[in-house]
């Protein structure tokens, strides 16, 4: 990678002038060309020739001098634009046409690093004058790609960036396989950190493993699982966005609407809770896409292969294939990540004789049936409820207890209100949607996004996390002064203050986002689609609007704001171990009813809720996941809950009594493994179950707002051994 570049020439002016007030008469400029056979200047993403003036030469000097010019490094708006095939050029000027300049010798000299130094991650920029661009619902998104000619050009941008992102070589820390593998493999690998991967064969790899030459960065069952994941992202939308602006830049004499689509570009979001099935921009292996358009008539469209349906590696080879050396993915062990060509979606199984999964396909069905439930009310509605119950007013509003799986007692107990509302989080809920997509079990069919090491390989992945990253935002406008913080004096392990490694604000070795910087994101340059519903006209957020706006998404039916009776609220908290298994994932599955014994838990009629522990197994020879390994060490332990109250008939849950009754009759549950193999009770240690009962009453009105309230839980007496089957 070039890091810096200056010019030193041997040169003089000609030698005479009659007016030296004219300023300089010669000098000398650097260019950059798009390639070897180019004749005029590259142009940037804003359409300016890269031109840059190195130095000039002395006034009315006579004799050959060597002179330097200005030194352009990576900060440097010039070499920022240099990419792959570029050339770059010098250029001799005189300030009128009879004017000459005389060189006769030059060194253009290279400072050449490896690609691995800090890249700044800035946000997409904009003019100050525009309204910030919003990320979109990708169903809505989509649709409007069929009927506006516009949104149409920006998707067929998103998708050809997409396709050259994804075709980028490993070794490449821009490209889609290096920034998909921040997440979690390749392991040995670093990204911005100036460090040269780890040899796999490297003898002192486990201890290596915690230093910063290693890879693995994702945070999971901890504070800042929310706040890394939008740095993440943002590194993410900016990478594409660059790539699509600079495709735009190509058309802009056929349309300058091409260049307007990528800069109002933003990653859209997929709500899964609203909409529990696949989004249509991610089905199929086809996607037809503008081809050209000269902003007069309809566009010309052409069919190509769809980035979103599957990742496939460039040169199309295994992610574990030697060819790509130390980038590799180290896989010897189940699944078998390391063989596939392409990622999956419910498609990964053994017992597929033709293995088509090599290749990289999506079982789009089983997704919508893993997202729906069998009985489609059930599992839905338990999702849809929890979600609810996540943003709605005064159920969490310590953001300790909003954003992670982490269980820390003494700060339920110190938390206002009712604790047992406490389990509930963000995180775990990205779980079910990471299992519920990718597929847990062998026995259904496993994909990669239910696998912590190759989950952001999927495409999917990062419009799943984008809507985590609008969940956390709607949290903050419901809650707008709640966050975490360090106490003068007070050790915090995860405090807001604690770099997001790896990813750097400039290009100084130690200068991190850290939660702080992250906080707001009209500051990061984007928003949602949804803030004119719930700001007043001066552009201030309401929480009461915003109250309503979750509400009319994921509250219960509109009859429910009508009444105000008391309901029984019977609720699930769990605490568990994530690394019980050496760390394998596994899923506690909650039943209402008899289970069929020959059909798989996890597509059971009566299924009501699930958790996945969404973890990462421990390899004996090597640590791939330090955060893992902390915490593993420590005994750190994570948390749920499972609302049950959407599942249970009205009828049933009249009193405390009656609920009771219906549970001891009909709740069952179990554990199960990656294979779909029921779990030995007796390994899933530190496992705590309680059931509470509380009640939910609609409150009073708030101008136009209705708000349900949750308290006045109690601990029942479930006998949870004698219901494990």
């Amino acid at each position: 990678m070039i890091r810096a570049i200056k010019l030193f020439a041997e040169s003089h002016d000609q030698g005479s002038v009659d007016d030296l007030e004219q300023g300089n008469w010669t000098w000398v400029e650097l260019v950059i060309l798009d390639n070897k056979d180019a004749t005029s200047p590259k142009k940037d993403l804003n359409g300016k020739e890269l031109v840059v003036t190195s130095h000039s030469n002395k006034v009315n000097s006579k004799d050959y001098e060597w002179m330097q010019g200005e030194t352009f490094d990576t900060n440097h708006h010039f070499l920022k634009s240099l990419k792959a095939g570029n050339v770059i050029g010098v250029r001799l000027c005189a300030r009128f046409a009879l004017w000459e300049i005389f060189a006769r010798n030059g060194h253009l000299v290279i400072d050449i690093n490896d690609d691995n130094g800090p890249f700044p991650i800035t946000p997409i920029s904009i003019n100050t004058n525009d309204a910030i661009p919003p990320r979109r619902n990708v169903e809505a998104w989509y649709a409007e790609a069929k009927t506006n000619n516009k949104t149409a050009l920006e998707l067929s941008l998103f998708i050809r960036a997409l396709k050259a992102f994804q075709s980028l070589p490993p070794d490449d820390q821009l490209s889609f396989y290096r920034i998909a593998g921040i997440h979690g493999y390749p392991y040995n690998v670093s990204w911005n950190m100036g460090e040269a991967p780890i040899p796999l064969d490297a003898a002192d790899i486990k201890t290596r493993m915690l230093g910063k030459e290693r890879g693995f960065y994702c945070q999971h069952n901890n504070y800042l699982f929310p706040t890394w994941h939008r740095a993440y992202m943002m590194l993410f939308e900016r990478r594409v966005s660059d790539l699509m602006m600079e495709e735009a830049v190509t058309r802009e004499k056929e349309n300058k609407e091409w260049v307007s689509a990528a800069s109002r570009w933003r990653l859209p979001y997929w709500d899964w809770a609203l909409k529990p099935s696949l989004p249509d921009l991610a089905r199929d292996e086809k996607i037809s896409i503008i081809s050209s358009w000269n902003g007069q008539g309809q566009p010309q469209y052409e069919s190509v292969d769809n980035p979103m349906y599957r990742f496939q590696m460039p040169g199309h080879k295994p992610m574990g294939d030697d060819t790509y050396g130390n980038y590799r993915i180290d896989n010897k062990e189940d699944p078998p990540w390391e063989m596939c060509i392409g990622t999956s979606r419910h498609g990964i199984t053994l017992r597929d004789k033709e293995r088509k999964w090599v290749e990289g396909v999506s079982n789009n069905e089983q997704v919508d049936l893993a997202l729906q439930g069998v009985h489609k009310d059930l599992n839905n509605l338990t999702l849809k409820d929890a979600v609810f119950r996540l943003l709605t007013h005064d159920y969490t509003t310590k953001y300790v207890h909003f954003a992670s799986t982490k269980h820390d007692e003494e700060k339920l107990e110190k938390a206002p209100g009712d604790t047992a509302k406490g389990y509930l989080n963000l995180e775990q809920i990205h779980n079910s949607a990471h299992d519920f997509i990718g597929g847990g079990t062998d026995r259904a069919g496993i994909g990669h996004m239910g696998s912590v090491p190759v989950a952001a390989f999927d495409p999917i992945f990062w419009l799943h996390h984008c809507n985590i990253d609008r969940l956390l935002h709607l949290w903050q406008c419901s809650n707008p002064g709640n966050w975490f913080h360090q106490k003068p004096g007070q050790v915090v392990s995860d405090s807001p203050q604690k770099p997001l490694v790896p990813f750097h604000a400039s290009t100084e070795p130690d200068d991190f986002f850290n939660s702080d910087k992250v906080r707001h994101v009209d500051a990061l340059n984007y928003t949602y689609d949804y803030m004119d519903q719930i700001t007043d006209e001066f552009g201030d957020m309401i929480p009461e609007k915003s109250h309503i706006y979750i509400n009319n998404l994921y509250g219960p039916p509109a009859p429910a704001f009508q009444h105000r009776e008391e309901s029984k609220d019977p609720l699930i908290n769990i605490v568990y171990n994530r690394y019980c298994l050496n760390g394998k994932s596994y899923t506690l599955l909650f039943f209402l009813g008899e289970v069929d014994h020959t059909a798989p838990y996890n597509q059971q009629k009566n299924l009501v809720g699930s958790i996945f522990t969404f973890s990462t197994a421990f390899k004996e020879d090597a640590i791939t996941c330090k955060n893992c390994y902390e915490q593993k060490r420590a005994n750190v332990l994570s948390r749920a809950q499972v609302p049950l109250t959407r599942a249970v008939p009205i009828e049933h849950r009249e009193t405390s009594a009656t609920a009771m009754s219906y549970f001891q009759k009909y709740l069952k549950w179990t554990a199960i493994n990656e294979a779909g193999k029921v779990i030995d009770r007796e390994r899933l240690t530190d496992l705590k179950i309680t059931l509470f009962i509380g009640v939910n009453q609609l409150q009073g009105r708030l101008g136009k707002e209705s708000l349900f309230k949750f308290d006045s839980y109690k601990e029942q007496e479930f006998n949870w051994e004698s219901a494990y089957i």
